[in-house]
């Protein structure tokens, strides 16, 4: 039912959320569950923020955990008026920090901006919302915020059925970041790097990067296309063959490129322990370094 990812034998997770981002577990609950795992070599890689990585350096030997952990993090970009994500590997971390789109500090002065604007659009929507609503840490993001807030109000059923917006949507990608969507922000785009900035900011930090997710990004009508023009870029190290919403025949393909183009191959189970369903089982933290359709293994250099 579920194939694990290996490199050289060694049991591997190279993408993996902690609650620094949208993950439901701190880093020592991940670590501990890594270790019972048995996984060998894993990253921590948060959306935008660097954190987890300070809080597992700051542990040093302590962090009760026997395998490798490599530096990570996801960033959002933009190539051709879309957003998309890339994974940052194996970095400085004190270099990439530097860089101020990788700082709480920063993502949180976006999200603040963010609520005022979603509270905007949908005021003229028709959309009831809590007077005086501020952006909640806690849940990390301004859509979330936002969307979370309109639930406790029944009368937004009816907009929701009047707009084609349903309870458990995908609100942000299929409504906030959407170009032409209902609640599409544009400031989301213009506040997001290039691909090929935060290529070169990873470079600089002496880190590789991998294209998250191909196969699964939003909206994206013809993956294959979109794998071709990004390698003819030739800015990105390789692509994330192994992830738990591709098919068998997207690892296949997708590692087929790779070695045609001499290319990284990552994997990981792009787990956040939010309840996401494998045949109908809840991906829960015995499902580290487990995804399906994975036969192939992992090519990715590691530092002894």
């Amino acid at each position: 039912m579920y194939n694990k990812l290996y490199q050289d034998g060694q049991l591997i997770d190279l993408h993996i959320h902690t609650q620094y981002s949208d993950g439901m577990y701190s880093v020592p609950e991940l670590l501990s569950y890594a270790q019972k795992r048995g996984l060998e070599v894993i990253s921590f890689t948060d959306h935008d923020v660097l954190d987890a990585n300070f809080e597992v350096r700051d542990m040093g030997a302590n962090k009760n955990f026997n395998g490798k952990v490599i530096n990570g993090c996801e960033i959002a970009v933009t190539f051709n008026g879309k957003k998309y994500e890339i994974l940052a590997y194996d970095f400085d971390l004190d270099k990439l920090y530097k860089w101020d789109n990788l700082k709480q500090e920063y993502q949180n002065s976006l999200e603040e901006k963010r609520i005022e604007i979603l509270k905007e659009i949908g005021e003229r929507l028709g959309f009831k919302y809590t007077p005086g609503l501020k952006f909640n840490p806690k849940l990390r993001t301004a859509h979330k915020t936002f969307f979370n807030d309109l639930a406790k109000y029944p009368q937004n059923l009816e907009r929701y059925k009047q707009l084609g917006i349903n309870k458990a949507d995908n609100f942000y990608r299929d409504h906030v970041v959407k170009p032409g969507a209902l609640f599409y922000c544009s400031d989301i785009m213009e506040k997001t790097p290039s691909i090929q900035t935060a290529c070169q900011k990873v470079h600089e930090a002496g880190g590789l990067v991998s294209f998250a997710h191909a196969f699964k990004v939003y909206n994206e009508p013809n993956p294959k296309k979109l794998i071709k023009e990004l390698n003819s870029l030739n800015i990105l190290d390789g692509f994330e063959c192994v992830h738990k919403k591709f098919t068998k025949e997207n690892c296949l393909w997708l590692s087929k490129f790779c070695d045609k183009h001499n290319l990284l191959k990552t994997g990981g189970s792009d787990f956040h322990g939010d309840g996401f369903k494998i045949d109908s089982r809840r991906f829960a933290p015995e499902y580290l370094g487990y995804v399906q359709n994975a036969n192939i293994e992992v090519l990715f250099p590691l530092k002894k």
